[in-house]
């Protein structure tokens, strides 16, 4: 079971996602979001964790160049494209050396993966960043490949939401806050301990 943890904004949030064993670590770099930070800050916690954890920059309200910039300049691994047309989710998919994952709603589609050139899919809830889960009863037929579930999962969701869906994934952010943007290091290491233990 891969696991990501989103919205990470110090140093002390990186080790903390490390220590716990997840895969990913995501900064989020769209204006409206409590979590955002800036390329500069970015690039410094993408330093800090190293190659230890693949780097996601998570965009939504940067136009495709600027975005591509951005992922160039903090040197993530993965482009995380929250409702972007599909041809700039192609010419993002076209860069070399970057992955990128496509996140939609489940209502909104499509839910096949690479189906706008993408290399992963990511099904969250209407409202991203909000903690609100989703009916997952609409997701009337499983992805195949590379698709992380997110939306509402916390430390006691997690598990039953991998055994209904069987993802490939899960991505957290609010899930694991002790305050709206505040990670909490406790329900990091709760949640991914979860996670995996549901997968096996």
């Amino acid at each position: 079971m891969y696991v990501k943890i989103c919205g990470l904004r110090t140093p002390e949030d990186v080790d903390a996602v490390r220590r716990a064993g997840a895969d990913a670590m995501g900064v989020v770099l769209s204006s409206t979001s409590v979590r955002a930070v800036t390329v500069e800050h970015a690039r410094r916690l993408a330093a800090h964790a190293g190659a230890s954890l693949t780097t996601v920059a998570v965009v939504h309200d940067l136009g495709i160049a600027d975005a591509l910039e951005a992922a160039a300049s903090i040197g993530v691994d993965v482009l995380q494209l929250h409702g972007y047309a599909e041809r700039d989710t192609r010419r993002a998919a076209e860069v070399s050396g970057l992955e990128v994952w496509r996140a939609t709603a489940a209502e909104r589609g499509p839910v096949d993966v690479g189906a706008h050139g993408e290399d992963a899919l990511l099904l969250d809830s209407s409202t991203p960043g909000s903690g609100r889960a989703w009916d997952l009863g609409t997701l009337t037929e499983r992805p195949a490949g590379r698709w992380l579930l997110a939306g509402g999962l916390d430390p006691d969701t997690v598990a039953e939401a991998i055994a209904a869906v069987r993802p490939w994934g899960v991505d957290v952010s609010s899930g694991v806050e002790s305050v709206r943007g505040t990670k909490d290091h406790a329900l990091i290491r709760s949640f991914v301990a979860a996670a995996r233990h549901a997968a096996a």
